[in-house]
C-alpha cells in the first residue's frame, strides 16, 4: 500500500512524531524525580526546626497570642491543633490534640504539659464550641457538667473564648484558638465585640503563617 499522501509520506510523519512524543515522555520519566527530590528537599529545609523559616513563623505566633491576651486583658491565650495518634484495638485511629503555643500572664500557670495528646472523646463539648465558629466570650459556669468543663475549672478560668483554625483551603478545621480569663473583675469587663474583632482578626493572621508549612 502506498504511504504517499500528495507526495507526503504519511507513515513516516507519524512515526516521527511517535518518536518525538517518546523521546519527551522518555525525558520527563528521568527529570521527574530528580524534580521530586528537590522540592522534597526544599520543604524539609523550610521546616527543619533551625531554619529561619520556621523559626520566624512560630515566633510571629507567640507575638501575636500575647498582642491577643494584652489587648483583651486576658490570663491566657493559646493555640491547639487536632491530629492522630495511635490506634485502638479495633484498628481505629485515636483523634487527639496537643497544645503548640501558649502566652501567659506572669503569675497565671502555663497548661502546655497537660495538653499533650490528649483524647478528643473526653472533649465533646470543646468540639461543639469549635464547630460553631463563634468567637463570643462563654462563661465556664454555664457550660453543661463535663469534663472540659472541670479542667477549665481546675485551671482557674471563669470565662473563654474559643474560634476554630482552618486550613489552606479553609474547608477543614485543623486546630482552634483560645483565649481565657481567670478574674471574675477582669471578666465582667470584657468587651464582647472587641473580644469577637481582636479573635477573628488573630485567627486570620495566625492561618497565614501556619499555611507557610504546607
Amino acid at each position: 500500500m502506498d504511504n504517499q499522501f500528495f507526495t507526503v509520506d504519511v507513515f513516516g510523519s507519524w512515526a516521527e512524531v511517535g518518536m518525538v512524543i517518546a523521546a519527551i515522555l522518555a525525558g520527563f520519566l528521568m527529570i521527574y524525580p530528580m524534580i521530586k527530590n528537590f522540592r522534597t528537599s526544599k520543604k524539609k529545609k523550610r521546616t527543619h526546626p533551625t531554619s529561619e523559616s520556621f523559626l520566624s513563623m512560630h515566633s510571629r505566633i507567640h507575638e501575636y497570642l500575647t498582642e491577643l491576651r494584652v489587648v483583651l486583658d486576658g490570663c491566657r491565650t493559646l493555640v491547639c491543633h487536632f491530629h492522630n495518634g495511635g490506634e485502638f484495638l479495633d484498628g481505629t485511629s485515636m483523634k487527639k490534640f496537643s497544645l503548640t503555643h501558649e502566652s501567659t500572664n506572669p503569675g497565671v500557670s502555663d497548661v502546655r504539659l497537660d495538653s499533650q495528646d490528649v483524647l478528643l472523646t473526653l472533649y465533646v463539648e470543646l468540639l461543639e464550641h469549635v464547630v460553631r465558629n463563634n468567637p463570643k466570650p462563654v462563661m465556664v459556669r454555664d457550660l453543661p457538667d463535663c469534663h472540659w468543663k472541670r479542667v477549665l475549672e481546675s485551671q482557674q478560668v471563669v470565662l473563654f473564648s474559643l474560634i476554630p483554625l482552618y486550613d489552606v483551603s479553609g474547608a477543614v478545621i485543623t486546630g482552634f484558638l483560645c483565649t481565657e480569663w481567670c478574674s471574675l473583675s477582669k471578666a465582667d469587663e470584657v468587651d464582647e465585640r472587641m473580644v469577637e474583632f481582636e479573635v477573628r482578626e488573630k485567627s486570620r493572621l495566625i492561618q497565614v503563617e501556619l499555611a507557610k508549612q504546607k
